[in-house]
């Protein structure tokens, strides 16, 4: 594995402000909203971004959303130390005229549609990195985090950064591994939590709802 950091920039304007065709925000079918994550499944919201010229990747995890990769292995490696993904992300919330649509629409026969007016901006970063041999397949590590801040989404992505780049991670696998008796048998979030404080980190998992 060769990880080189592609150090992709934070959106600080989340917002998306040109309205689509009116009668598509009267008449799209809405469920399957995404209420924790980035995804963009509801064509009503997808369509939106779109409008805005958002770029919604769908190669990291097959997902629908706006995220960019972050570090990447040119090894591509599928044995020993293996990156699953490593991405930022960005929630896009509504404002000026698309804003003033859906609220239209929604005062008129849509109260749906304030799952989308109370979309709040968030941002978050995301790194999880496996051992994977004919013997041995181990989660090393694994860091979600959102954040309803830029500045504090830009100091988390330079402290994990920090550690992504400082760390012989080889040598961290292996004395993982050597504990294993101490998370083998925890609950998924405590498991987590264990590994990302094994190398440094507080919290593995810590998302916010998008509103």
């Amino acid at each position: 594995m060769q990880l080189v950091n592609l150090d992709p920039k934070f959106t600080h304007m989340p917002f998306l402000t040109k309205p689509i065709q009116h009668h598509l925000v009267e008449t799209l079918p809405f469920k399957d909203f995404d209420k924790d994550g980035y995804e963009v499944p509801t064509p009503l919201e997808h369509l939106h971004y779109e409008a805005n010229n958002v770029e919604l990747n769908r190669e990291i995890q097959y997902h629908i959303a706006p995220v960019q990769e972050w570090y990447h292995d040119i090894e591509q490696s599928e044995h020993g130390l293996v990156l699953d993904h490593c991405m930022l992300l960005t929630r896009y919330a509504f404002a000026g005229e698309a804003r003033q649509q859906l609220q239209e629409v929604c005062n008129t026969n849509r109260p749906i549609l304030q799952k989308l007016l109370n979309i709040k901006p968030k941002w978050g970063i995301d790194f999880s990195l496996d051992y994977v041999t004919h013997n041995v397949v181990m989660e090393v590590i694994h860091i979600e985090q959102d954040f309803d801040n830029v500045d504090e989404a830009q100091d988390a992505k330079e402290r994990l950064e920090a550690i992504i780049d400082n760390t012989d991670w080889y040598d961290g696998a292996m004395r993982l591994y050597q504990r294993k008796d101490e998370w083998i048998n925890l609950s998924s979030d405590d498991h987590s939590d264990y590994k990302a404080q094994f190398f440094g980190w507080e919290r593995a998992f810590d998302n916010k709802k998008v509103f």
